[in-house]
């Protein structure tokens, strides 16, 4: 038996084009270690940019892997962050 670490939820803020909002739900849901737990509705917040908020059971290590892989993908304006646990 291997000891992963806590698992904790953690609360997680996208903001950035309406069109990106699912691609990035996805590619969390997808992370190795991370389950995606629960998503808000997106809420605009002006004509090109929404914030998503989710929330994930992960380990600190998992999440923050899976954060930092999907902000290297998001264009210019865009961002993916942790909130708080």
């Amino acid at each position: 038996m291997c000891d992963a670490g806590a698992v904790t939820v953690y609360r997680i803020r996208f903001e950035g084009p309406a069109a990106l909002a699912i691609r990035v739900a996805t590619a969390l849901a997808d992370a190795d270690g991370v389950e995606l737990t629960s998503s808000e509705q997106p809420s605009i917040l002006d004509d090109h940019t929404v914030e998503l908020n989710l929330s994930v059971d992960a380990t600190q290590d998992a999440v923050a892997a899976a954060v930092a892989a999907i902000n290297d993908e998001l264009p210019d304006g865009a961002s993916i962050a942790l909130v708080n646990r």
